[in-house]
């Protein structure tokens, strides 16, 4: 109707009919006047939104940057960058290098490399072959052994001929030998020996191994609470401690865990049990005896998950439950059922092993070499059973353990029928731990890769040496200064982009004045950013509290300035007390973190929390999209009704336009009549 119209009046303005008057326009340009400044002023809402929108998304962006900074100041370990050398990449590698590891030369010599136990089986013609006459059967495996404590050995250097006093003592009691004149180690040995307290000693005194110099061999064995002194007028002595006294705990053998279970022979119920890790449920059933209970339960999924096997008690009127491990038990078993209550009670307690082997007990249900070896890597002990065609022979397969690497990791493995694995014949390697020897230090570790010996350095065991290999650990902190001049840089690009949003607009600068409506934003990040950067460290060392320590200073228009002698001179005299105060000196730090977390992390923390999905930044940017979406709505609602506006006029305009012909119509019929008439009065 409304193109009818428009149409309309267009034809009616061309042929000069009707008022004469643009209708179309005039009905356009009332509307306009309307809708031109309402769409005007909503429009430029629409692009305020739109601007603060990308304005806080590069806010965002530049706190989280910042945040990135900080965060690579938070771990201790890689503050600097450090690097490691061998001098003999056969014996000895280096295979990682934290950033607070010491620069300087290490020598190692290594006497025995960790290995760990392997034992093969007897010969068998099959993976299939029957073991025990098809029936099951179990095997005791043991783990672990009895540790001997080690007395101490210290050598001291001597020179053979001089006259000198000889003072020793183990810390506690003293033995002193005026001067005299000596002509061999051997002299001076028997002048301690003969002075006056020397029984009193923790250790002997005698000539060394090599006979160079005097050996003090610890009467008891054990750790030592003070090293050996040995001083005198003459020549200086020098203290090795080739043999470290190792103190062990009294052995104690480990128990398995028994409890009871009370019953009721016949009755319908379910059954469930549980070691507090798998739970073994067995749907309702009727049973006449224990029996039937029990063999419900093994046939159960999950049961030989448990931790302990379930068995009738002697009277078969209860349940017996057998701890298959020993060791105390932290949660107690459970038993229950819909049917009679069941009473659970300790017969025997589980005890723990201290110094000596931990006996699991492995039920094997299908007797062949296949199922011995899945009943022991099942059991998860440590000790790992393969299942090896050997190609020689009729009898060609053989079932190989393997325990964990170093001496904790020597095992027994015993059962009826003999699998063979206690023949000495049948041992390929027995297990031992790697013996090296670090700065005059004797020492041993389970393992081949050493990784607390030097701190921050995992050092590699690659075969025995006859010489010493020097390891060579150089520190570079200038990964350090790097990203502290990287933090520096975006605090002051974080600044530079919030003044460009609060300052006047400029046609030249995109988004000059994007946040002009939001300084206390503005005002608020500023604040609070530098009042996290500049803050105290929760974790102050020494003379070092803040980044300011480190050489970071506001200047007059706060930015923030980056001073590399005050740097400097930090990092030479206090460098870790650098590194406690930015990183509290650990290498995990994370939002999460509860204890004090070091200034880095305090920084991350804090401008983290801006940032987060309910951080005032986030919530400003979605409170702008929100306008957004309203401004957005608000103008197609304008639009809208505008249009209704426009049409109206056009359809009032087109009816006025008709009528206005129609009248013209009229004039034109009468004027017609008035001329007919007119001439019929005149003159011949």
């Amino acid at each position: 109707m409304t193109e009818v119209s428009n149409v309309a009046n267009t034809v009616l303005t061309t042929l000069d009919i009707g008022s004469g008057i643009d209708s179309t326009k005039l009905a356009r340009d009332l509307t306009d006047a309307v809708q031109v400044p309402a769409q005007n002023r909503i429009q430029q809402k629409i692009d305020y939104s739109e601007t603060s929108i990308s304005a806080y998304g590069l806010v965002k962006f530049q706190l989280d940057t910042l945040k990135g900074t900080f965060e690579k100041l938070n771990d201790a370990k890689e503050l600097a960058t450090s690097s490691g050398t061998s001098s003999d990449l056969t014996k000895m590698t280096v295979s990682s290098v934290a950033g607070t590891a010491i620069s300087g030369a290490y020598d190692f010599t290594i006497s025995q490399l960790a290995q760990n136990q392997r034992v093969i089986s007897d010969q068998y013609i099959s993976k299939t072959q029957s073991l025990n006459s098809g029936s099951a059967f179990d095997i005791s495996l043991a783990v672990g052994t009895t540790k001997s404590a080690v007395a101490a050995v210290y050598n001291a250097t001597a020179t053979a001929s001089e006259t000198t006093t000889l003072v020793v003592s183990d810390g506690t009691n003293t033995v002193t030998v005026g001067s005299a004149t000596y002509n061999s180690i051997t002299d001076q040995v028997t002048a301690i020996q003969n002075g006056a307290g020397y029984n009193n000693l923790l250790f002997t005194v005698g000539v060394n191994s090599d006979g160079n110099g005097i050996a003090f061999t610890y009467k008891a064995a054990g750790s030592v609470a003070s090293t050996p002194t040995f001083t005198g007028t003459g020549s200086t002595h020098t203290i090795t401690n080739p043999t470290v006294g190792v103190s062990v705990s009294t052995p104690v053998s480990g128990v398995a865990a028994e409890y009871g279970v009370t019953g009721t022979v016949s009755e319908t119920t379910t059954l469930v049990v549980s070691d507090g890790t798998t739970t073994v449920s067995v749907d309702s059933a009727t049973y006449t005896n224990i029996a039937q209970q029990v063999t419900a339960i093994q046939a159960a999924n999950g049961y030989d998950n448990l931790k302990f096997t379930v068995a009738s008690n002697s009277s078969n009127d209860g349940f017996k439950i057998t701890y298959k491990t020993t060791g105390a038990v932290t949660t107690a078993p459970t038993f229950t059922g819909s049917g009679s209550s069941h009473n659970v009670s300790t017969n025997t307690a589980g005890v723990t092993a201290v110094n000596s082997a931990t006996t699991t007990t492995l039920n094997v249900k299908t007797d062949t070499p296949a199922g011995i070896v899945s009943a022991i890597n099942a059991a998860k002990t440590g000790v790992q059973a393969s299942l090896v065609d050997t190609g020689t022979g009729t009898n060609t397969f053989r079932i190989l353990l393997s325990g964990q690497t170093g001496s904790n990791g020597v095992f027994t493995l015993t059962s009826s029928p003999d699998l063979g694995f206690h023949d000495a014949a049948n041992t390929l390697q027995s297990a031992q731990d790697s013996i090296i020897g670090y700065e005059g230090l004797s020492i041993t570790r389970d393992s081949n890769s050493i990784t607390d010996v030097i701190d921050g350095v995992t050092v590699n065991l690659m075969a025995t040496s006859s010489s010493n290999i020097r390891i060579d650990i150089a520190n570079d902190k200038s990964t350090l200064k790097a990203n502290i001049q990287s933090a520096v840089s975006a605090y002051n690009d974080l600044l530079g982009l919030l003044d460009e949003f609060t300052a006047d607009e400029d046609p030249d600068i995109e988004m000059a004045g994007a946040l002009a409506q939001d300084t206390s934003l503005v005002r608020f990040l500023k604040t609070k950013v530098r009042d996290a950067v500049f803050a105290d460290s929760s974790t102050p060392s020494g003379s070092i509290t803040s980044i300011r320590d480190l050489g970071l200073s506001l200047n007059q228009y706060g930015t923030v300035t980056f001073d590399e002698t005050v740097y400097n001179q930090a990092i030479l005299s206090s460098y870790d007390d650098v590194v406690t105060m930015l990183t509290a000196d650990t290498s995990s730090e994370s939002l999460f973190t509860v204890s004090n977390k070091g200034l880095a992390q305090d920084v991350a923390t804090a401008i983290g929390e801006f940032t987060d999905t309910d951080g005032i930044v986030s919530g400003r940017e979605t409170t702008a999209k929100t306008d957004l979406t309203s401004h957005q709505a608000e103008l197609t609602k304008l639009e809208a009704r505008m249009e209704v506006v426009y049409n109206r006029y056009l359809t009032q305009f087109g009816a006025m336009e008709t009528l206005m012909a129609r009248l013209d119509s009229t004039k034109d019929y009468l004027t017609a009549q008035f001329e007919t008439l007119s001439k019929a009065y005149d003159d011949p």
